[in-house]
């Protein structure tokens, strides 16, 4: 029997020689290299936290390799700054102290830019997540901004619910039907209700929804995303390493312009999750 200890290591391995052959592909951008604290352009490494358990971000596939979004992009960074990306494979919580402290040169995992962990840490803006209706298989014809009289699964303790009973308030304010809602006490039992019909959809983070439709034939996304409700995640880096954000800033307009950053989204299908030179070069401010 292999142990966790044992499995994360290979897993490390695997990351690791993946970003290897990415940097292979990949030009260096000299302006970005040298924006790069010294220390960290000396060791040729750029040391990333993770958590390989939020799909299509980052997780583990049916081969056992690591893969996901957020590992694409940040071996494409890492080999467009003559680094080679090393992964850690850690719980979620730990990824920004891990950033902080100064154990990672950086943090990945669809991390939302919010005003609580913006005091403690800097980003580099990457993704703008929006909302997408997950339904069972044939019935796409609901209309996401217009879910009065909607049964939604919830899953219970989730920010959709809020977003859900906003919505649902809307409809009672303009005289329409309120949205029923279903609660679950977690992601796959609420997925497994709505491939059964128990609910008319499931309010989600379309990247996470395109991604679970691929993994269940039983469920799709419906057409459309929520209007007026989104949040930009950013890459984590260091409020004490300015000259990181920057290289990484660099890196990733890079990728925009030579066109590896879109090839990425949507190689998962979420091409509406990309973000404009000036979101990426202007952090989100509270």
């Amino acid at each position: 029997m292999i142990s966790f200890s044992l499995k994360k290591a290979v897993a490390a391995l695997v990351i690791g020689l993946a970003a290897g052959t990415a940097a292979q592909a990949q030009d260096v951008v000299q302006e970005a290299r040298d924006a790069l604290p010294e220390a960290v352009r000396d060791s040729g490494v750029l040391s990333i936290a993770t958590s390989l358990q939020w799909a299509p971000f980052g997780y583990v596939d049916e081969d056992g390799n690591p893969e996901g979004i957020d590992l694409r992009l940040m071996k494409v960074l890492a080999a467009k700054l003559g680094l080679e990306a090393e992964f850690d494979n850690i719980k979620f919580p730990s990824i920004v102290p891990g950033v902080q402290t100064g154990r990672y040169a950086a943090g990945v995992n669809q991390m939302g830019i919010t005003a609580e962990r913006s005091e403690v840490v800097a980003f580099v803006p990457y993704f703008n997540s929006k909302y997408g209706l997950l339904v069972p298989t044939g019935k796409t014809d609901i209309d996401i901004n217009d879910l009065c009289g909607v049964k939604l699964a919830l899953t219970q303790g989730s920010s959709q619910i809020a977003v859900a009973e906003q919505l649902s308030a809307k409809c009672e304010a303009d005289g329409k039907e309120p949205i029923g809602m279903d609660f679950y006490p977690n992601s796959a039992d609420t997925y497994l209700a709505v491939a059964n019909g128990r609910g008319d959809g499931f309010l989600t983070a379309r990247a996470v929804g395109v991604y679970t439709a691929q993994m269940n034939d039983k469920l799709e996304m419906a057409d459309g995303i929520l209007d007026g409700r989104s949040s930009i995640s950013g890459i984590v880096v260091s409020k004490e390493d300015p000259a990181m954000q920057e290289a990484l800033t660099l890196a990733l307009v890079s990728a925009v312009e030579d066109g590896s950053y879109a090839e990425i989204l949507e190689h998962f299908g979420v091409p509406e999750g990309m973000l404009s030179l000036e979101q990426i070069q202007t952090p989100p401010s509270f």
